[in-house]
């Protein structure tokens, strides 16, 4: 479709909802937003509340049943938990939600993304009209985009739109969406939102609330996430499926843990059968010969992860997390793992609030290169779509090492900062099909040092500005400086 024409259609959206008045009503499914999870994370080192951000999307009466059980006793943490609350009641004004966005930015091939790094375009422009009620709502966002960092042969996309509905405490969403499995701060070994978001169907509860069976309420508040959807440009096997299943719990209130599975499962020439996907679910066939169609039907992944938080335990603001996620599976537990680990601290310092954080992660199999993390023999595009981790965003046969910060300067002002030192696919392996990389977020074996520093102004309560910074230093290409702007408007 003519570029002009999009852009026209997509800015006469965004007019178009500004002239729609009606009652007030809330937001009920936030994605992947860094100042959110921040803000909520912020509170939860400093033991004010619990409030799990290791499965996104997360929904607003989750959010809400939390920040009603906070315990206060400080200025800066009223601070923090005013800006949540802020930014839920902004939500609140109209049933009728829409937005427009700009951002523009220069060449950013070789800059490790982070958490609801959702820019990867030159220059984009997205429009997005929303409708909300108790129990459904509805997205749709278009975004025109110049100069893609993943190309997926448009122009115009749909990323970001989405039909949700809700009965009996379950969420029931079907649309485009970013996902987000584990505790770190910037990846996520087994989901993560590197890649465009997989188009398909999210099943999540609503408010985490404790079993309420009596034998059972010692589980804690839960949650869990089941997925299923088709992956976009998978060329070893079109029409490949994508299906996923998360669980977490906090049993105590100083721990929470979980459990995540996905698998890749049918496909173009692969068998579709009830029996194929029971034994994808069972995992009783992941290991059988190679080019065995019927033995092997999926590409599988597993593993766990836990959080535990200090403050609760020996009155520090501070956790420290893990996640490890195996690519074969031996004696029913994971094998031929990749491994996350970190720690954080939440403080303050003359009345600004500020977070650290310490993540190291290895996607080698079980520290070594081996060239089979994200690869598979059937599903040979690996575990990427459209050359882009669906886990982690080096994707396999990484080391990294990422310290950052998060300071807020006051209610209006948000700078996120990393230093990141990562060595990149260092198998080079090749796909046998293709002789490119699976990897084409990094296709050739590298050193990488990275600075990225990020500002977030709301300038006015409708109009976000939000700036970047980034150096980038390799060992096979030339240092990279760049920069990043946006502004968003909202009509709510």
């Amino acid at each position: 479709m003519n570029k002009k024409l999009m852009t026209a259609l997509t800015a006469s959206i965004v007019s178009m909802s500004s002239m729609l008045a009606t009652t007030a009503t809330a937001q009920n499914l936030y994605m992947n937003d860094l100042r959110l999870k921040a803000d909520i994370d912020w509170l939860n080192t400093q033991g004010v509340t619990q409030i799990s951000t290791s499965t996104w999307p997360l929904t607003a009466n989750e959010i809400e049943r939390g920040l009603l059980g906070a315990q206060l006793t400080t200025p800066v943490q009223q601070q923090v938990m005013q800006s949540i609350q802020t930014r839920l009641n902004k939500d609140r004004e109209s049933l009728v939600k829409a937005t427009g966005e700009l951002s523009i930015q220069t060449d950013r091939q070789q800059l490790p993304q982070r958490f609801g790094d959702d820019k990867l375009a030159g220059q984009q422009l997205s429009g997005s009209v929303g409708l909300s009620e108790a129990n459904w709502e509805f997205n749709l966002q278009a975004n025109l985009k110049n100069d893609e960092l993943i190309d997926d042969d448009s122009d115009v996309s749909f990323e970001g739109s989405y039909l949700a509905g809700m009965a009996a405490n379950q969420w029931l969403v079907a649309g485009k969406i970013p996902t987000w499995w584990g505790p770190g701060h910037d990846g996520s070994l087994i989901r993560g939102d590197a890649s465009i978001p997989v188009t398909g169907f999210t099943m999540q509860r609503d408010q985490q609330t404790a079993p309420d069976y009596k034998y059972l309420n010692w589980v804690g508040p839960w949650q869990y996430q089941l997925f299923a959807g088709q992956l976009d440009d998978y060329d070893a096997v079109p029409d490949a499926k994508l299906f996923g299943a998360r669980l977490t719990a906090s049993p105590l209130p100083w721990l929470e843990v979980g459990a995540s599975r996905s698998f890749m499962w049918g496909g173009e020439g692969r068998s579709e059968s009830l029996s194929s996907f029971g034994d994808a679910i069972l995992g009783t066939k992941d290991n059988a010969d190679d080019g065995d169609v019927e033995g092997d039907p999926a590409n599988q992944l597993g593993g766990f992860d836990a959080k535990l938080k200090l403050a609760s335990l020996i009155d520090i603001p501070a956790s420290v997390y893990g996640q490890y996620i195996g690519e074969d599976e031996a004696g029913g537990l994971p094998a031929k793992n990749m491994y996350l680990a970190g720690a954080d601290y939440a403080s303050s310092a003359y009345g600004k609030p500020y977070q650290l954080y310490a993540e190291y992660t290895d996607t080698r199999t079980s520290g070594e290169v081996r060239g089979i993390s994200y690869d598979h023999s059937t599903y040979t595009d690996g575990y990427y779509q459209q050359g882009y981790p669906l886990g982690y965003a080096l994707g396999g046969d990484a080391e990294s090492v990422a310290v950052g910060g998060r300071l807020w300067l006051d209610g209006r002002n948000f700078i996120h900062a990393k230093l990141q030192h990562a060595k990149v696919n260092q198998s080079g392996e090749l796909d046998s099909r293709t002789g490119e990389a699976d990897n084409q977020a990094y296709p050739t074996t590298d050193k990488l040092t990275a600075v990225d520093v990020a500002w977030e102004h709301q300038l006015q309560p409708l109009t976000k500005v939000s700036t970047r910074l980034w150096a980038v230093d390799s060992d096979i290409e030339s240092t990279d400086v760049g920069v990043g702007i946006g502004i968003e408007l909202a009509t709510y």
